[in-house]
């Protein structure tokens, strides 16, 4: 009988030690506990949100004996790098971020001052300006001198600023509901530019077998919307911009906002690259958290669905305005990632930046080989298919930008790194190349030996009716 007392004693210090385990695991997320095999259990510190550093991340950081899912840290790793890329930029300095200034500080930001491809592929081969410089008004589509920080969204081809990509192809344009189709901007940063200019890579003739990319490029790809009549205006990152009128065939300064974002790095743990792509939270339902209410892409009515492809031509595209489709999203953002955003966010929220209003869609990376842990490395030779990367075939979360890849959203194998890897040999994952490098293949609408590789990928899977899944730890976030 004298046991009793000692044992409450012993079950009452186990009920508190718990306690204190769930409050810790509650309050901010520091820490969180994850099983590792014949170690019992590990404590891992979890990755944190900074706002304040304006350099990009090297690579991910997984923790060593991490196991199961480690998007967190993928996540973490996608805003860092959103962050530092929408830092305030350096006078005069492309791509170099002004660390004496905070992120909420006014001008031009990073990601708009890399190397755009109108820039360094030019219709007659010739050679880029130097990085520090833009393009003389010869190549500038808009027949202007730029001065630093200034921007431009147009194309020599009238319409490639327009066209969604597809497998090294374009398709038809989006608009936002005020009629205005979407503009796009791709951009390198200098370790990227400095390879293809060396090695005079804009020229076709000159791209060898097999290209490979140094650790450090980026490439980013930014979507923006004419402002004029879009709802809650202030709720956007917003600049002037010269877009290109395409009934008047002549540029106008306008005011643009930004709706979506996909920034590609090369790592040393990851050389397939890591695939990260952000949008606004006010571009089309179902609504995030913090939405307005109001969507750039959507007119509030349900029974209107989205179409299966963009009705409105591209070759040669209808002059604007145009009657605008409704755009949704198709799969769910990932819970994981939604846990970041919020944290992140609020980061965002308490210094009042307009970066508050933006959010991360998902983040997607090669995994490694079965039965090696989630940090990596992964061999460099591995492929960039789903059955190779975050989510896999199996996942049912978003794996598309519905500004960037909006009619790519229902199967994977439509996703960012199964699109890049049909060029991942030739070019690294960069369909840039295979797209400009003179003489261009743009305009034309379609790379067949492309568009044949994921026919036949689709059909595989639909004929097996068996879709290959990844390991069932990836699948699903634990903490």
């Amino acid at each position: 009988m004298q046991r009793q007392p000692q044992l409450v004693a012993i079950a009452t210090a186990v009920i508190v030690a718990l306690a204190l385990v769930l409050i810790s695991l509650a309050t901010a997320g520091t820490r969180r506990l994850t099983s590792a095999p014949g170690r019992g259990i590990l404590s891992v510190q979890m990755p944190q949100p900074t706002i304040t550093s304006p350099q990009l991340p090297l690579d991910v950081d997984v923790p060593a004996g991490f196991q199961g899912n480690p998007i967190a840290f993928f996540d973490d790793f996608s805003w860092r790098s959103f962050i530092a890329l929408v830092w305030p930029v350096e006078d005069g300095q492309r791509g170099v971020p002004d660390t004496a200034r905070q992120l909420a500080g006014p001008g031009p930001r990073v990601f708009e001052t890399l190397k755009a491809t109108w820039e360094i592929f030019h219709a007659d081969g010739s050679a880029p300006s130097p990085w520090s410089e833009y393009e003389k008004q010869t190549y500038n589509p808009c027949a202007d001198q730029l001065k630093f920080g200034q921007l431009s969204l147009a194309s020599f081809s009238k319409f490639s600023h327009i066209g969604q990509a597809f497998f090294g192809s374009l398709t038809g344009p989006i608009a936002s509901q005020n009629g205005r189709y979407v503009l796009y901007l791709t951009g390198m940063n200098k370790a990227e530019f400095d390879l293809i200019d060396g090695r005079k890579w804009y020229i076709r003739a000159n791209l060898p077998a097999s290209v490979t990319f140094p650790n450090g490029s980026v490439s980013v790809k930014s979507a923006w919307i004419e402002m004029d009549g879009i709802a809650n205006p202030d709720r956007y990152y917003r600049r002037k911009a010269f877009v290109l009128d395409l009934q008047q065939q002549r540029c106008e300064e306008k005011e643009v906002g930004l709706v979506g974002l996909h920034i590609v790095q090369k790592t040393p743990s990851r050389p397939q690259w890591i695939w990260s792509s952000f949008e606004h939270v006010d571009n089309c339902p179902p609504a995030s958290p913090g939405a307005s209410g109001s969507f750039a892409f959507h007119n509030g009515i349900a029974a209107q669905a989205m179409p299966k492809s963009s009705p409105f031509q591209l070759d040669p595209p209808v002059a604007p305005p145009v009657t605008p489709f409704n755009i949704v999203r198709v799969n769910p953002i990932h819970p994981s990632t939604t846990q970041t955003n919020s944290l992140y966010r609020s980061e965002l929220a308490k210094v009042n930046s307009v970066w508050k209003n933006y959010q991360l869609v998902m983040t997607q990376w090669p995994t490694p080989p079965a039965g090696t842990p989630p940090q990596g490395p992964v061999p460099a030779d591995q492929d960039g298919q789903p059955d190779h990367t975050f989510p896999g075939t199996g996942g049912a979360t978003a794996f598309a930008n519905t500004t960037l890849e909006t009619f790519e959203q229902e199967h994977v194998d439509t996703g960012c790194m199964a699109c890049h890897d049909d060029t991942r040999v030739q070019t690294d994952f960069v369909w840039t190349l295979q797209d400009h490098a003179f003489e261009p293949n743009i305009p034309a609408l379609l790379f067949r030996p492309s568009f044949l590789k994921l026919q036949n990928r689709l059909k595989k899977t639909h004929e097996l009716n068996v879709p290959k899944k990844i390991a069932p730890s990836l699948l699903k976030a634990k903490p």
